[in-house]
């Protein structure tokens, strides 16, 4: 539906006279162009409330709760609900857009919660991840948390910064630390520098250390990530005690004797392990259990960081541009050169989300292949997006991507 402003020709009521100029405008007419203006806008803000109401149901409702699967069609839901009343008729259709208000301070800040209760016998232990690019270390955190905290793709350095994750039983509270891959130095002129020094600054906060392998990648192919990640470990001043995981076990069944070589070689050249776990992170999944009781019995008394129901400190807009970072790697395998821009973080009535979100492209053929035949790829995407955002952040969520080219 298109509201427009009608134009409001100026004219004197009172007789002009001679020679006057007739196009000039009245106090009288200015007034009444002010107030047309005005009762247009309040207009267009009423009907538009009204829109996202009704959208929030058709659109956002398929995501309202983590259960949600299948997304409900917008289309159908429109054609489906019969208008009892000229004031449902008149609902402009979907796309109408919603003013998008831009994400405040409360967004995007990491999550920091000073003031709160602690239990009797609070227990705590800081554990901070390190191994190999893509072995695995966010999905083994989001497991062990219960909660996607930390994203997860076929792509290395998915995990740009350290992230904070919580988990919480009973009197007992394990933070880790998940950071990216470990890079040996040699390749620190390819990425951030950052990025290459994150794992070594956890270990220094950390109580205990996870070194996470993959068992696949220690059968078929060279090692020099893993040399180096021991060659720094036996040069840690403290020795923080460790446990050593096996991952991916789902890959290598049949030859768990050539993997013991690994764990004898690695206890002798890292004495304060204190024990090996080998896990699998696929369905059914193996030995994440195990991994869960015994960090939560590494916890000594000290009192808790986070509240018992939080599970991240990263902002909420962080972890939603993690999210949709995260199904761009899925669908497209590739781009690193894709720039997240948050327009609008608008909130609607009935506890909605409206997420409005550029993503910038260098050049116009990597926007095709984004946006795909017919909206296809961008279609996909933004839904696939929608239903992470939902469940992570527990309410109904209306996600709008827009795929931009950069100017020059």
């Amino acid at each position: 539906m298109s509201h427009s402003i009608p134009l409001i020709r100026a004219t004197q009521t009172n007789k002009s006279s001679p020679g006057e100029d007739t196009t000039t405008p009245t106090s009288k007419s200015l007034e009444l162009l002010k107030k047309t203006l005005y009762e247009k806008r309040k207009k267009l803000q009423e009907i538009t409330e009204r829109q996202a109401s009704q959208e929030s149901v058709a659109a956002a409702g398929s995501i309202s709760g983590p259960t949600s699967t299948t997304p409900q069609s917008p289309a159908l839901t429109k054609h489906e609900a019969t208008p009892t009343s000229m004031d449902q008729r008149s609902v402009p259709d979907r796309s109408m857009p919603v003013f998008a208000s831009p994400a405040d301070m409360t967004v995007r800040l990491p999550k920091v919660v000073r003031n709160f209760n602690q239990p009797e016998n609070a227990e705590i232990a800081k554990i901070a991840i390190i191994g190999s690019p893509n072995v695995g270390k966010s999905t083994i955190v989001n497991d062990l948390v219960k909660s996607t905290v930390s994203i997860v793709s076929i792509r290395p350095h998915t995990t740009r910064e350290r992230i904070k994750a919580i988990m919480t039983h009973e009197n007992k509270q394990l933070v880790f630390y998940d950071t990216p891959g470990v890079v040996p130095e040699k390749n620190i002129s390819r990425l951030n520098r950052e990025l290459v020094t994150a794992s070594w600054k956890a270990i220094n906060d950390a109580d205990h250390l996870l070194v996470v392998m993959d068992c696949n990648k220690l059968l078929e192919h060279t090692l020099v990530t893993e040399s180096y990640i021991f060659q720094r470990l036996k040069e840690l001043e403290n020795k923080v005690p460790a446990t050593l995981v096996f991952n991916k076990m789902d890959l290598v069944k049949g030859r768990d004797e050539k993997l013991q070589e690994f764990v004898r070689e690695y206890n002798q050249q890292y004495p304060a392990f204190i024990k090996t776990i080998f896990t699998s992170a696929e369905t059914p999944k193996v030995g994440i259990q195990e991994l869960r009781s015994h960090l939560l019995s590494l916890t000594q008394p000290g009192p808790w960081l986070y509240p018992a129901n939080q599970k991240s400190e990263q902002s909420d807009l962080s972890r939603v541009e993690d999210m949709i970072r995260s199904e761009i790697y899925a669908i497209l395998k590739v781009p690193y050169n894709v720039k997240q821009v948050n327009v609008g973080w608008t909130e609607l009535v009935d506890n909605v989300l409206r997420i409005d979100q550029n993503l910038i492209v260098d050049r116009p053929g990597l926007k095709k292949i984004l946006v795909g035949t017919d909206g296809s790829v961008i279609r996909d995407l933004t839904l696939n997006a929608r239903q992470l955002i939902g469940k992570a952040l527990q309410r109904r969520v209306l996600l709008n991507l827009q795929v931009k080219v950069k100017s020059k």
